[in-house]
């Protein structure tokens, strides 16, 4: 017979860790003294526990880091799965111990799956991804201000933070690099993308961290997901235009790839030139392009890619 999992729910915030375990609760600072005392708690445990807890904007990710180093098995599930779970159960109430509880008990009834490595180190890539662009809106805001000053002192100090932003851009660029070329994984699915015409390391990078899912998703749902799939408008007898919108952050790296691969992928040219041939508007193919691009890269992921 199979040994019965034990789930440890554990309800992050900022400050705290509230675990719950049968009927043991504690209460543990969320820094790494905290870390370690769960962890030696957990050890001391008979029979195999498994912890769950959710996402809770970034405040988990030192304390599942911490777990998966102690050799903790952790599982990592949805916000809203769990509230579903608990409003199914009749339980309506919510404090930090109920949450650690219905954690628990969502745990024994659904058996999720538990967080890997290279799941760890897709998170870190999405974090530097994530520093870099914020970086890159700085830049950009800096740079646009700059032009307005009028004060040379000012002008001066303003020039010395755009230097220092972009000095921070070319570090994370640097990370982001070594920690692709560091995962096998990682590093076998962007030689994948950057072998297509069009697709660069930078946009390699970016899909790889705001994607995790590209190469698992049919041709309509990966277009859903960036928000390239173009959607009806349409009432009664009136036919509306077809519009895209939502979508991941990788619409503008995916457009410059595509504007590129319009001008040198020899498909992709092809397409793109035969719909301005037909007289669809430029903006109009190249979103097609856009998203004909994307079901390639989708592809060339799965197990019997399609290459251009």
């Amino acid at each position: 017979m199979k040994e019965q999992i034990v789930y440890l729910g554990v309800d992050v915030a900022k400050a705290y860790l509230d675990a719950a375990i049968g009927k043991e609760k504690r209460r543990l600072p969320n820094e790494g003294t905290g870390h370690r005392e769960l962890i030696k708690w957990i050890k001391q445990m008979e029979g195999p526990v498994r912890v769950i807890c959710e996402p809770s904007g970034g405040y988990e990710r030192r304390f599942i880091q911490a777990l998966i180093g102690g050799q903790i098995r952790v599982s990592l599930v949805q916000a809203n799965r769990v509230r579903q779970f608990a409003r199914a159960a009749g339980i309506l109430a919510k404090t930090d111990t109920i949450d650690a509880r219905v954690l628990c008990a969502f745990g024994e009834a659904m058996r999720p799956q538990t967080l890997t490595a290279s799941k760890l180190e897709q998170e870190l890539l999405r974090e530097l991804e994530s520093q870099r662009r914020h970086l890159s809106r700085l830049l950009v805001m800096e740079q646009n201000r700059g032009a307005r000053l009028s004060d040379s002192l000012v002008r001066s100090l303003n020039r010395a933070l755009i230097k220092q932003i972009q000095k921070q851009i070319e570090r994370i660029d640097l990370l982001i690099k070594e920690h692709i070329e560091h995962s096998q994984e990682l590093s076998a699915k962007a030689h994948k993308l950057t072998a297509i015409s069009g697709v660069g390391a930078r946009t390699a990078a970016l899909l790889l961290a705001q994607m995790p899912e590209l190469g698992q998703l049919n041709r309509r749902e990966v277009a859903a997901l960036v928000g390239v799939a173009p959607f009806n408008r349409d009432s009664g007898k009136s036919r509306g235009k077809r519009t895209i919108y939502g979508g991941r952050y990788v619409r503008h790296g995916l457009y410059m790839a595509a504007l590129v691969a319009a001008r040198h992928n020899p498909i992709l040219r092809t397409f793109y030139r035969r719909l301005r041939a037909a007289g669809k508007p430029a903006k109009l193919a190249l979103t097609a392009t856009m998203r004909k691009l994307l079901i390639v890269l989708n592809s060339a992921l799965k197990t019997n890619p399609i290459t251009t």
